[in-house]
C-alpha cells in the first residue's frame, strides 16, 4: 500500500510542477487576452450606442465639448501619474461625452501596436487599470485647431499590455481617435521623454490639431514620461481598413505549444510510472 501511494507521488509530483510552471508562464498572456477582450467588448458597446442615438443627440454632445474646449485654453497642465498635482476646469467634465454610464468618452486605435482601447474621463488609478484616460486639464479629444488633448495609459502591468508598446511609434505613424459618430486621424510628429514636473511641453498651437500620447519610462523604472504626439491628418477609410488589427495568435499559439509539452511530459511521467511499478 506504502509503494503504491509513492508510485503515485512520483508519478503526480512532476505533473504538478509542470502545471505550476505552465500558469505562471501562461499568465501575462491570458490575463492580456481577457483585458483586449473586455476593452473589444467596450468598444463595440460604444459603436452600438453612437449607432442607435439620434442626431440631436449628438450634436447635444458637440456642442457641449466644445464649450468645454474654449473655457480650457490658457490653463496649466499638470501630471497625471502624480497624485495631488493637478485640478479640474471647468466643473461640468464628467457630464461631457458621456452617453453611456461606463465614462467611455471615444475610443483609440493604433493599428501597428495592435491597441485598440476604450478612453474614460479622467487619471485616476481605477480608470488606468481598465484602458486609457483623458487628462482633465487639456483638450477633450474632438478634434478642432488650437485643441490638445492628452491620453495616458500604464505599461507593464501584468494584467494588460496597455502603453506597454508605446516606445515602438515612430514619426509618420498613425492613430485613430473614434469620438460620437466621427473618425479622427492623426500622424506622429513629435516624440518626447521629460521629467514628470516638464509638463510644459503640452500646449495649445492655435494652427494645430494635436493629441498626445504618454506613459511612464522607461519601463519598469517610471522615472520620466515618454510623450508620443500626433498632428491631426485628413482620415481616409480605406487607409485605416488596410491596416487590420491583428488576431491573438499569440496566445492560441502558446497554449497549442505549452499542451503540446504537457502532452509529452504527461505521456513520459506515465510510462516512468510503469517501468517504477514494475
Amino acid at each position: 500500500m506504502k509503494r503504491k501511494r509513492w508510485n503515485r507521488v512520483y508519478f503526480l509530483a512532476p505533473v504538478i510542477l509542470f502545471i505550476t510552471g505552465a500558469a505562471i508562464f501562461l499568465y501575462p498572456a491570458i490575463s492580456n487576452y481577457i483585458a483586449e477582450k473586455k476593452q473589444w467588448n467596450v468598444i463595440q458597446t460604444y459603436d452600438a450606442k453612437m449607432n442607435t442615438a439620434n442626431k440631436e443627440e449628438i450634436e447635444k454632445e458637440w456642442k457641449k465639448a466644445k464649450i468645454y474646449n474654449e473655457n480650457l485654453i490658457g490653463q496649466p497642465v499638470h501630471d497625471p501619474f502624480v497624485l495631488g498635482s493637478g485640478f479640474v476646469l471647468p466643473n461640468n467634465y464628467e457630464d461631457v461625452l458621456r452617453l453611456s454610464e461606463d465614462g467611455v468618452m471615444c475610443y483609440l486605435r493604433i493599428p501597428k501596436l495592435n491597441v485598440h482601447m476604450p478612453i474614460y474621463h479622467g487619471t485616476t488609478e481605477k480608470v488606468l487599470r481598465k484602458g486609457g484616460g483623458h487628462l482633465e486639464m487639456t483638450s477633450l479629444p474632438i478634434g478642432g485647431k488650437g485643441n490638445h488633448a492628452m491620453i495616458c495609459a500604464h505599461r507593464g502591468l501584468p494584467s494588460a499590455e496597455l502603453f506597454s508598446r508605446l516606445d515602438e511609434l515612430k514619426k509618420h505613424d498613425l492613430f485613430y481617435i473614434h469620438v460620437l459618430d466621427q473618425v479622427h486621424a492623426y500622424e506622429v510628429d513629435d516624440i518626447q521623454i521629460i521629467k514628470p514636473e516638464d509638463m510644459k511641453y503640452i500646449h495649445f498651437e492655435s494652427k494645430k490639431d494635436l493629441i498626445t500620447l504618454m506613459t511612464c519610462t522607461p519601463y519598469g523604472v517610471n522615472t520620466h514620461r515618454l510623450l508620443v504626439r500626433g498632428r491631426r491628418i485628413a482620415y481616409k477609410n480605406e487607409q485605416e481598413k488596410e491596416i487590420r488589427i491583428e488576431n491573438n495568435w499569440k496566445l492560441e499559439y502558446v497554449i497549442v505549444f505549452v499542451g503540446g509539452i504537457a502532452f509529452f511530459a504527461l505521456k513520459k511521467g506515465y510510462r516512468a510510472y510503469e517501468k517504477k511499478k514494475h
